[in-house]
């Protein structure tokens, strides 16, 4: 027993001895150490496209606070403050292995909100991809729905389902536990690896393919085809024209 005593009190001097010369400035006045923020700084969340489906890539870093040398006490050491250090740490210990944190990305927008469950060990962080809200994928890889959105046969049809709103302007927070942070998302715009329709308003009507590119092929296809068929049409008038 003493045994233990006497090494609780040897390690309370020994931080005490090493605190004591921080904690104090040259004119013998109490200088308190700021220990770093806590936070969720350094976190990343991106839109991308996985095989076509919308998708959320994320990774989280944890910044915890520390006790600081400077805050412990640098009076003398008694066989009663070894014992009542005896009892912190062991507090302590117990105290250190808390349950893992829940964490989740919750996605702002329309006066609407949606919580996506976000994977993280007991630490709070954590790294991966989960797909965007409303967008479904079968076994074999194929997209079958996306917000506002529905596969039928070799097309989509528009539905108004509870993410449709996703795709429009949003805002987005990061949150482990009592740490948030606001982040910068936005729904994946079109493009060759994320070719679908996407959008649809609260009533259910379509909102269309996004105007960077899904609709703008088409609509060149069927502006060039007008174009050679009126140049078709005027050449025809003129060999008439010159026949008669």
């Amino acid at each position: 027993m003493w045994g233990n005593i006497w090494r609780a009190a040897i390690v309370v001097a020994v931080i005490a001895g090493a605190g004591s010369t921080s904690a104090y400035a040259a004119d013998g006045s109490y200088v308190p150490s700021s220990p770093p923020e806590d936070g969720l700084d350094g976190s990343v969340v991106q839109a991308l496209c996985v095989n076509e489906a919308p998708t959320i890539g994320y990774s989280i870093v944890r910044v915890a606070a520390t006790a600081s040398a400077g805050s412990l006490s640098t009076g003398p050491v008694t066989v009663s403050t070894a014992l009542a250090a005896l009892s912190t740490v062991r507090a302590a210990v117990v105290a250190a292995a808390p349950s893992t944190p829940t964490a989740e990305l919750v996605i702002r927008g329309n006066g609407q909100e949606i919580a996506v469950p976000l994977r993280v060990d007991a630490s709070g962080e954590g790294s991966g991809s989960i797909l965007w809200p409303g967008v479904e994928v079968a076994s074999d890889g194929t997209v079958e729905a996306l917000p506002g959105w529905v596969r039928s046969g070799d097309g989509w049809e528009p539905r108004n389902d509870a993410a449709a709103w996703t795709t429009g302007d949003v805002t987005a927070q990061l949150r482990v536990g009592d740490d948030s942070i606001d982040v910068p998302l936005a729904y994946p715009g079109y493009s060759d690896d994320c070719a679908t329709p996407v959008g649809v308003a609260s009533g259910g009507v379509s909102g269309g393919l996004p105007q960077t590119g899904g609709q703008w092929p088409v609509a060149a296809a069927v502006g060039g085809t007008a174009a050679v068929v009126a140049g078709a049409v005027l050449v025809s008038r003129r060999r008439r024209r010159v026949e008669s």
